[in-house]
């Protein structure tokens, strides 16, 4: 499974870490120390007695921790992670000295050293002093003081500091104090209505503080205020050159992902990346911009960068795994994942990444066993979910009878945990093994009798399922009344609106596009719209208006190992004669999802092997399209869906 998507944000993405982090504790301990000295900055304590200097405290970590950023063989942890850390292990106050508040976090991010210090005031002179420790036992390595005017400010004393502890140092982006005042007030602050303020001032007392508007824009979109974002973006960028090329490749970067430019974005982390070499962060980051365009390789480069800044995290190592499947570098992958595994022997979810990526890249004996073995190491592991992927794996060669032991094996731990699901999951499993009429008599009574008492959710996704089952047989008004009954009672699933749509009459694509944006008009709709518009026509047959429609969702969504979207894209170009990209979408086997089929995984199998056939007939590989034939035939079973392709290949069978 792919766990920990390769770059999140906030609690979850310190949640993560700490979890990965404590399992590195446990099972690395004879591991040898990071090539890269992993530092961490924490708030300088102020011993003024003046508590209006306290914003002193986070501006002298902020001086410090920009300026040894661009110091040789050294990753400077950001104060985000820290404080996203901090909440997970118990918030303290923020004024609170660093050297106790902030070094719990920073032990858990990795640090190496940490720099702590404290503030004082003598006269009219502000005095620094700091320390450079390990992080384990704060052993001294190197020890600083300086002092200077209190009329000069802060930010002078604290370049001073930073240039007696190296010699490669980069210059900080301000010297308006002030500036640096609200900055430090947005990024420590609880509210985000009160960081954007401060943010706002910060911004005003110096328009060419750059990072201002990085952090800014940062804190809008995550809000969801992408309006406020861009303006944001748009107000630093008209500082040109003023602000520094580092501000202006992370402006690029927060640009691209309002625009959803994959390409765009990964070219901005990549120039970012150029200039923060050693920030294991970014690495994770870039690799997720890079999969996100689909751009495999790069993705896989940037993980094995962030491995060798961190060799000791798993994650990284199955994140990898299955950048290098998606890149069909069957070898690679393994030895990723089985590093994974070497990392965290007791975890059973690297016996399931070894299965998904052998049976991703078609090695299905092979997938099979490593999901036995997963299901023998842990039977509660995914909710029993190793046995229904074995029993795919199986079914996917054609054995029937051997899949359905396995699903039975999987279904018996269902029934064990008193899963009230299991009867969904029966129709489910018989309608993609052939038994369609069959799995939708199971999947009625079940939404009719089983479902109304567990959830009004449950029984409306039971009676969505039975819509589009019964489109794919062409009851479009069978369809159509299971539709209106998913709508009926309090739900919170957006499914029936879809079901409701795709039953609607059949008309021309251009009929569907208006429906389409009555039924979803907003804005923040556009990719569901879009989907929903496609999934209709491919319903209609009107192949050559789904095709770009899939082309787009596929070219600005995310890889996913379960993904259906490449064989729907794949469906409608051969369709529609255009067979160039086609054999590249269908090469691979989407993995099975762990919590079973969703609502339109019977529009991608069996049809995928169809589909294999077709390509294989054109190429004159008759053994290989006959293979895939017999296969969709086994599979799909006596009830045809409306589309024609089982009568199809029987045609060619019988040439």
């Amino acid at each position: 499974m792919l766990r920990d998507r390769v770059y999140c944000s906030g609690v979850a993405r310190a949640a993560i870490l700490l979890a990965s982090t404590l399992v590195c504790i446990l099972s690395c301990s004879k591991s040898s120390p990071p090539a890269v000295r992993r530092i961490a900055v924490v708030r300088f304590e102020n011993l003024t007695g003046d508590d209006s200097l306290n914003w002193m405290g986070r501006a002298v970590s902020e001086v410090v921790s920009a300026e040894l950023a661009g110091s040789g063989n050294t990753y400077v942890i950001p104060y985000g992670t820290l404080r996203a850390l901090g909440r997970v292990l118990g918030s303290r106050p923020a004024a609170a000295p660093g050297i106790s508040a902030e070094r719990p976090a920073a032990m858990v991010a990795g640090a190496s050293h940490i720099v702590y210090g404290r503030i004082s005031r003598r006269g009219g002179e502000l005095e620094l002093d700091a320390a450079l420790g390990e992080s384990g036992n704060l052993k001294t390595e190197r020890s600083v003081r300086v002092a200077g005017p209190a009329s000069r400010g802060i930010i002078p004393l604290a370049d001073s500091l930073v240039r007696q502890m190296t010699d490669t140092a980069r210059p900080f982006e301000t010297q308006n104090d002030l500036a640096l005042r609200e900055y430090s007030a947005g990024i420590e602050a609880s509210d985000p209505q009160a960081a954007g303020q401060a943010f706002s001032r910060a911004a005003a007392a110096d328009p060419n503080f750059g990072s201002v508007y990085v952090a800014w824009a940062e804190l809008t979109n995550a809000q969801g205020n992408k309006a406020e974002a861009e303006r944001i973006v748009a107000l630093a960028r008209a500082r040109g050159n003023a602000v520094t090329e580092l501000v202006r490749a992370q402006l690029n970067a927060i640009d691209a992902g309002l625009r959803g430019d994959f390409n765009a974005g990964a070219q901005a982390l990549e120039a970012v990346a150029r200039l923060n070499p050693n920030d294991l962060g970014l690495f994770r980051q870039l690799a997720q911009a890079n999969l996100n365009a689909r751009r495999y390789r790069a993705a896989a480069e940037n993980l094995r960068r962030a491995a060798a800044l961190e060799a000791n995290d798993p994650v990284l190592y199955n994140q990898l795994g299955y950048a290098e499947m998606y890149d069909g570098n069957l070898s690679e992958a393994l030895k990723a994942i089985e590093q994974y595994a070497r990392l965290r022997p007791e975890d059973p979810n690297a016996l399931d990444s070894l299965g998904d990526v052998n049976f991703y890249l078609g090695h299905l004996a092979e997938a099979e066993k490593y999901y036995k073995q997963g299901a023998a190491k842990d039977p509660n592991f995914q909710a029993g979910a190793e046995w229904l992927k074995a029993a795919h794996a199986r079914l996917m060669t054609g054995d029937v009878t051997g899949a359905e032991g396995l699903f039975n094996e999987y279904l018996k731990g269902r029934q064990t945990a008193k899963d009230p699901l299991v009867e969904y999951r029966r129709a489910g499993w018989e309608y993609l093994t052939g038994r369609r009429r069959p799995a939708i008599a199971r999947m009625e009574k079940f939404a009719r009798t089983a479902a109304p008492a567990l959830s009004p959710d449950i029984a409306a996704t039971a009676y969505c399922q039975l819509a589009i089952w019964s489109l794919e047989l062409g009851d479009r008004t069978r369809a159509r009344d299971f539709a209106v009954k998913s709508s009926s009672g309090k739900i919170t699933t957006g499914a029936p609106q879809i079901a409701l749509f795709l039953t609607e009459p059949v008309s021309g694509g251009d009929a569907w596009s208006s429906r389409a944006d009555q039924v979803f008009p907003l804005p923040a709709q556009q990719r569901t719209r879009q989907g929903v518009l496609a999934y209709a026509l491919l319903f209609a047959q009107d192949f050559a208006a789904a095709a770009p429609l899939l082309l787009n969702s596929y070219e600005h969504s995310a890889p996913d190992p379960q993904e259906t979207l490449p064989v729907l894209l794949a469906w409608a170009q051969i369709k529609s004669g255009k067979f160039d990209d086609a054999a590249r979408l269908v090469a691979h086997n989407p993995v099975p999802a762990a919590g079973g089929s969703d609502l339109f995984t019977s529009l991608a199998f069996p049809r995928l092997l169809f589909l294999r056939a077709e390509l294989a007939a054109r190429q004159n590989k008759r053994e290989e399209a006959e293979r895939n034939y017999r296969l969709f035939l086994t599979l799909s079973g006596p009830d045809a869906q409306i589309f024609g392709e089982e009568q199809r290949a029987r045609k060619a069978l019988q040439r």
